[in-house]
């Protein structure tokens, strides 16, 4: 599967991954895996720090990358997961990317995310 941020995705699949990060057990893994990023966590750790049972664990992790939010490698014995934050950077944009247009949403004033052109250009949402 493309991942979410190489290339625009259809509603669908952008609704898949919004749904699976609206799972609690998968909503703490992200979070987890953020912490420890961009290098990630070995699954025993992620398994240790929130108590999932491996099976369980193994089906979330799974959900997770098929949807391309996080992203596996093997380092030996071990299987390394780590967010993809470009996937995550993605979702935020496509929620925000009508904010400022039609009936304004969302307040100008209330926006604290800071976006960087590819220039190197930094503006706010909506600026």
């Amino acid at each position: 599967m493309e991942s979410i941020y190489e290339s625009k995705q259809s509603i669908d699949d952008i609704a898949a991954a919004l749904a699976a990060l609206g799972q609690p057990t998968r909503l703490r893994i992200v979070r987890l895996l953020l912490s420890a990023h961009p290098k990630g966590l070995p699954v025993g750790e992620i398994q240790s720090e929130l108590g999932i049972a491996a099976a369980t664990l193994s089906h979330h992790l799974d959900k997770l990358r098929q949807v391309s939010i996080v992203a596996a490698e093997k380092d030996r014995q071990w299987i390394w997961y780590s967010v993809r934050s470009e996937a995550l950077k993605y979702l935020i944009d496509f929620l925000f990317e009508e904010c400022c247009t039609r009936n304004r949403v969302v307040d100008i004033k209330d926006m604290e995310f800071i976006h960087v052109h590819d220039d190197g250009r930094h503006f706010v949402c909506c600026d």
